[in-house]
């Protein structure tokens, strides 16, 4: 179910404001003024917008060379021990020590003015270099506290030098201390005609107006002063006007600087001085019926006295100091923005006093309490996530949150907004539980962070990383808790069951969110390794790290093994480990993604023997850090195609081999076998590793070719048609494909370099090939085929228009995850007999798919068509059902249910990845290697024929943690 994103009206508040539209879209807020919102700024703003400092940099007793010798004069006329420089202007900022006797200094001002007067003479050059006697004017004289304090004012030229003073500390008749602000060499252009007040006022109200938007007022004009502007060493000094501005909308009180001689604005300085206050919301910490905090809002809009705002990352505001301030606001902000789809958007006017505290809390009403608690929480998880990834641009966005649907015991993420369900059948709002909101941001942060060309989104792998994200946030592998009315600290998952954990492949299940148990605990257990190893933050802050770069790259939960080895990788180089690949190798082990790839593995088919065929497992490999597992025993099963029954013998060790023999079967005969070999943790891996097409196929007769193409060239895809995205060439190993041809270096395929696109349908048809008289016709090729489960993408071999393979539809609906994954280059043999039609037979490779997941798709090689022998056939029509009959009726007769072939009438082309009839030797070359093996001596085709019996499956047995890829749908559901 989707929603629109409609703005959210507010409404009217105490204050007067009319209809405040605070939408998801209305961020073109008026530069946001000091007294409202953001930080107040302090100290000179220039109008050219140059560096003004903002704090003095000071250094203690470190005389500048220049000062040596003045220093060590006052120094010693004063017994001084210590100063501290302003280190922008050379001047002593405070020098004191023992002092220097002035007898009635503290009880007779004039006498302190008269030792100050001749201490100012005496080091002029030290404490105002520069400068003349006669610029400094007694501004002070001042008794408190057995202290009197005697203050110069500086000018330059009859102006008043803002900031620049002079003062001298007296105390027990001694004089204790000297300040020096005064500013050196002071250098401004003066004019003799200043520009007319009027001329003044009025630029300096533009100004304010133009960047505040303000309602502001002239109260006064003076000077003109000497201005300096102080950037570190830089200083320039300009002539001014004081304007005084006074305003209203925002509150402010300003002092604008404008030239003397042209009145264009130079500075200003906001005068009235601020405090800060902080919104909170009370709102559950887990769940409704659990314990509650009062919790920062940030980054929430606000108006007071009807200028907009906003709160900072810690719900901080700045308002007028000495008054309270009337907040008025809602549940939107900048990075966050509720929809409140039960009615109007909730709003209340909160009271902040100065350095105060305003909590708005709906803790009674439900449909108030999602809003506040979905919007802090949203938040929340937003800024963990930046925790994580800072540059990650998806957080600068504003977060659709939609609350209060009316619906029940879920919610769900659109890969952006997030969605959650009212109350109702025992379950609590899901808005108003923190877990279920890091749940759902953790899907849009999958589909968000995903690296096009590189990952894929999956949905057992979203719902467990999500899973991760809540736990790792709240620090408890209990996810949900307070979901259930009845059961409030209940969780609604657990990632750490004792004694349960969740392991591929055992427990892939239908429901993506119980699969996603696997990754979801694997990530769990690998947090709590690293923080035993590296201390709780730092160790957190690793897996999180793990965690965000691996789902940007991986495609499945298998993948995320070797995409988490890459992210803790710190040289470039796999081979030799990673620092933590110990802890990375327990976790993933424990959850059943690591173990078969400890070891290495080739099965290998030797030529026929009186005594049978030989099959051999050879071991290779080492053991990965931690890990430790070899096969120890090795089973080898067969069946004939079509009969149920299967037969296994135990293999026999030698030399690192198990081995033994296939047993030979009548001409036309197709017998499927597979090696499961037992490891010594007790698990298996089953070889071929293909959970859609889980057997070998070898084929057993004479053939004679009728037409074959390797590929190699244009010539050999001479009469070809090619639609949509098959292509001829050298293919890339990108998205699941072979990195090289079967044989040879060319063949043909859907998208060379990567997937099949969404929503495409691709076509390669053969030209047509004449049967030459044979009664049966086999179609024999090199596949390398990734493919959608059925139910949603459908690969399909058409021979004259007639389906006669499809691969595998589990046939669970949209539950449906039997993913067809060649690992390595697959020998498909099919009888297409059925097809011939006037004598020939035109096959055709299609790919149809949907908007969903996308995989490898169609890789061919060794592309023949055979006819089989007159001495290999069966003796079709004499009753008994020979070795590759689908039936035998006692006739040949069409119509009754067994055709003149003796295949079965009337049924449809099967859909479960096997072949209609017939086999092949359905494997060469390594899985995930360069695919270049070759074939066996007699490989069913009769198209070459090779001297060496290569390896007809060489497979990494790390490859058997196959992905059941989940169906990523327009939403994903808690």
């Amino acid at each position: 179910m989707r929603f629109a994103r409609n703005p959210i009206l507010l409404g009217s508040h105490a204050l007067g404001l009319a209809a405040l539209l605070l939408s998801d879209t209305a961020t073109a807020f008026a530069p946001r003024p000091a007294s409202v919102g953001g930080p107040a700024v302090h100290g000179l703003e220039r109008a050219d917008h140059g560096r003004v400092r903002t704090q003095r940099a000071v250094a203690w007793n470190q005389t500048p060379a220049h000062a040596l010798r003045p220093h060590a004069a006052l120094a010693a006329a004063i017994a001084a021990t210590d100063t501290i420089w302003d280190s922008d202007s050379d001047v002593p900022l405070r020098i004191w020590g023992a002092g220097t006797p002035a007898p009635g200094s503290v009880a007779d001002p004039a006498i302190a003015a008269r030792h100050a007067r001749e201490l100012l003479s005496q080091h002029l050059a030290l404490l105002a270099p520069g400068s003349r006697v006669d610029d400094f004017i007694l501004a002070s004289n001042d008794l408190s506290a057995g202290v009197r304090s005697v203050g110069f004012r500086q000018q330059h030229r009859g102006r008043p030098v803002l900031g620049g003073q002079l003062s001298f500390r007296f105390k027990a008749d001694r004089l204790v201390m000297i300040g020096s602000e005064a500013l050196p060499r002071v250098a401004a252009a003066l004019t003799d005609a200043p520009v007319d007040p009027a001329t003044a006022r009025a630029r300096a109200l533009a100004w304010v107006r133009a960047d505040a938007a303000a309602s502001a007022t002239v109260t006064a004009v003076d000077g003109p002063f000497i201005l300096p502007l102080i950037a570190g060493r830089h200083r320039s000094d300009r002539e001014v006007l004081r304007v005084q501005v006074a305003a209203e909308r925002p509150l402010g009180r300003f002092d604008v600087y404008v030239d003397a001689a042209t009145g264009e604005p130079v500075a200003r300085e906001q005068t009235l001085r601020f405090a800060t206050g902080t919104l909170k919301f009370d709102v559950p910490k887990r769940g409704p019926q659990g314990e509650r905090a009062d919790l920062p809002a940030p980054r929430l809009k606000i108006f007071i006295a009807d200028v907009p705002g906003v709160t900072d990352a810690d719900g901080v505001l700045t308002i007028a100091d000495g008054m309270d301030a009337v907040v008025a606001t809602g549940v939107l902000g900048e990075l966050v923005s509720i929809s409140n789809q039960a009615g109007m958007n909730t709003k209340t006017d909160l009271v902040l006093e100065p350095g105060g505290v305003a909590v708005w809390s709906a803790a009674k009403d439900e449909l108030q309490d999602a809003q506040l608690a979905s919007y802090i929480h949203a938040a929340r998880v937003k800024e963990y996530v930046r925790g994580i990834a800072p540059d990650f641009a998806y957080l600068d966005q504003n977060l659709a949150v939609r609350v209060n649907i009316n619906d029940v015991c879920n919610a769900f993420s659109e890969g952006d907004a997030i969605n959650f369900f009212a109350a109702g059948m025992g379950c609590e709002n899901t808005g108003r539980i923190a877990d279920i909101v890091y749940h759902e941001f953790g899907h849009s942060v999958h589909q968000q962070g995903l690296i096009p060309g590189v990952g894929a989104f999956e949905g057992a792998l979203s719902e467990g990383i999500s899973d991760y994200l809540s736990a790792t946030i709240t620090d408890d592998s209990g996810l949900g808790r307070g979901f259930f009315v009845d059961a409030p600290s209940g969780p609604l998952r657990e990632l750490n069951p004792q004694g349960q954990e969740a392991r591929w492949p055992e427990d892939i299940e239908p429901d993506p969110h119980a699969t996603g148990l696997i990754i979801a605990g694997t990530l769990w257990d690998l947090r709590a390794d690293l923080r035993d190893k590296l201390g709780p933050a730092e160790g957190t802050a690793l897996t999180d790290k793990i965690w965000f770069e691996s789902i940007r790259r991986a495609v499945d939960i298998p993948s995320m093994y070797p995409e988490a080895l890459v992210v803790d990788d710190d040289d470039g180089d796999l081979s030799n480990g990673t620092p933590n690949e110990c802890e990375i190798n327990r976790a993933f082990y424990a959850h059943g993604l690591l173990g078969p790839a400890d070891i290495g593995a080739t099965v290998t088919l030797a030529a026929a023997t009186p005594a049978g065929i030989p099959v051999t497992l050879a071991i290779g490999g080492q053991p990965k850090a931690c890990v430790d597992l070899v096969p120890t025993s090795a089973v080898l099963r067969w069946r004939l195609f079509g009969n149920p029954d299967v037969k296994e013998v135990a293999m026999d060790l030698a030399d690192q081999k198990f081995t033994a023999l296939l047993p030979t079967a009548a001409a036309d005969t197709v017998t499927e076998y597979q090696v499961v070999a037992e490891l010594s943790d007790a698990t298996t891996v089953s070889f071929p590793i293909n959970l859609a097409d889980p057997w070998y196929q070898l084929y057993q007769g004479e053939v004679t070719p009728l037409y074959c193409s390797g590929f190699e060239g244009p010539a050999d895809g001479d009469g070809w048609e090619i639609k949509g995205g098959f292509e001829q060439g050298p293919p890339g190993g990108q998205g699941g494909d072979p990195k090289a041809a079967y044989a040879g270096s060319e063949v043909f395929g859907i998208n060379l370099a990567g997937t099949y696109k969404p929503k495409s349908s691709s076509t390669l048809t053969s030209p047509p090939i004449k049967t030459q008289g044979f009664k049966k016709v086999r179609l024999q090729y090199r596949r390398w085929l990734g493919v959608e489960d059925a139910h949603f993408d459908q690969a399909t071999i058409l021979v004259n228009g007639l389906a006669a393979w499809r691969n595998l539809d589990s046939n669970m609906g949209d539950a449906s995850n039997m993913q067809h994954r060649d690992l390595e280059w697959r020998f498909h043999d099919i009888d297409i007999t059925p097809g011939i039609v006037d004598g020939a037979v035109q096959v055709a490779y299609q790919l149809r798919s949907d908007e969903g997941l996308e995989l490898a798709g169609w890789n061919v090689d060794e592309f023949c068509v055979v006819g089989v022998n007159p001495l290999a056939q069966s003796s079709c029509g004499d009753g008994k059902q020979d070795p590759g009959e689908a039936c035998d009726d006692g006739n040949q007769q069409p119509g009754d249910g067994c055709d003149a072939t003796c295949n079965s009438e009337g049924e449809d082309p099967p859909t479960t990845g096997e072949p209609t009839s017939g086999a092949s030797d359905s494997s060469s070359g390594e899985v995930g290697d360069d695919g270049d093996g070759g074939q066996l001596d007699d490989d069913g085709c009769s198209c070459r024929s090779d001297d060496d019996a290569p390896p007809i499956a060489a497979l990494g047995l790390g490859l058997l943690v196959l992905a059941f890829r989940r169906r990523p749908r327009a939403t994903s559901r808690a």
